[in-house]
């Protein structure tokens, strides 16, 4: 069965060709600015259509950062890509392919299933899967099956609310980090090489890369509330296996030692003696690999 996954992000969509055994091939990406230009979902099956014109695959897996119907057939709400929440993508594409199979999920839950079929280092059939990029994302396979909650969304991480009345999503997400360095940021500002005005999540990374005390701070920060939330999802779905990816989750290396130090706080021993949180492996591909997973 020749299959196409599709990973739509809020700056691009990437798509490949993905064999049983997750090798990737005939790769293409297009940026959303590009897809901006006129009305977006019309763009976006018509690029998809050029794909499948190019391939003629059997099956096509997409997974979107965000919200979908129950039937997996509409966009609910996606906040990156606000143009096209309310559309229904697979009912248009299967109007104008139908000969082919189109399957839709949640990009963390794709994610979560890529890593479950295609990393080699799993060797458990129940684990949490959390994705810290723009947001953060979340899925849990129990027992080798995904588990999507009663209409299809769950579980949402992200939208977990802190003490400080912010979601995970405002606390742990890239914004997060820089607000977070810029409220560090006066303790700091003669020993650090960040300047402000150029601030990232990815100008972070290299600065903790380089020992910077601020860049080291702001992600003991945030990983103290990162481990908060996991402890309250590792409870929920009695799951001891976290594998964190996404776009920042480089460093995890940073955020690793504060989380651990919140979990031992909030868990037991229960949970805490089997616990193993590490960085998952499939790196850039996740999305792509685990939108064909649907399909296979």
């Amino acid at each position: 069965m020749k299959v196409i996954g599709i990973d739509v992000g809020g700056s691009s969509l990437k798509a490949g060709l993905v064999t049983a055994q997750g090798i990737i091939s005939n790769k293409k990406t297009i940026s959303t600015k590009e897809l901006r230009s006129g009305i977006m979902i019309d763009n976006v099956v018509n690029w998809i259509g050029l794909i499948i014109q190019e391939h003629q695959p059997n099956a096509i897996g997409i997974g979107i950062p965000g919200l979908l119907s129950k039937d997996k057939k509409s966009i609910l709400e996606v906040t990156n890509l606000p143009e096209i929440e309310g559309e229904s993508l697979v009912t248009q594409l299967n109007n104008k392919h139908p000969n082919i199979k189109f399957y839709f999920a949640n990009d963390a839950n794709t994610a979560a299933l890529g890593t479950y079929n295609f990393c080699s280092k799993i060797n458990t059939d129940s684990f949490g899967y959390i994705t810290i990029g723009t947001g953060i994302g979340s899925a849990v396979i129990i027992n080798g099956r995904l588990y999507e909650g009663g209409n299809g969304n769950g579980p949402e991480l992200g939208m977990i609310s802190l003490e400080n009345g912010k979601t995970m999503d405002d606390t742990a997400g890239k914004n997060g980090l820089t607000d977070s360095c810029k409220k560090l940021y006066p303790e700091y500002q003669r020993n650090t090489v960040i300047n402000l005005d150029t601030l990232s999540a990815e100008i972070l990374f290299k600065a903790a890369n380089q020992n910077d005390a601020l860049a080291l701070k702001t992600f003991e920060k945030v990983g103290i509330a990162l481990g908060e939330a996991l402890a309250i999802f590792i409870m929920l779905f009695d799951v001891t296996t976290i594998y964190i990816g996404g776009g920042i989750s480089p460093s995890f290396k940073y955020l690793e030692r504060p989380i651990n130090e919140s979990l031992k706080v909030k868990l037991t021993d229960y949970y805490l003696k089997n616990l193993t949180i590490e960085e998952a492996s499939l790196g850039n591909d996740s999305g792509i690999l685990g939108a064909a997973a649907l399909c296979l």
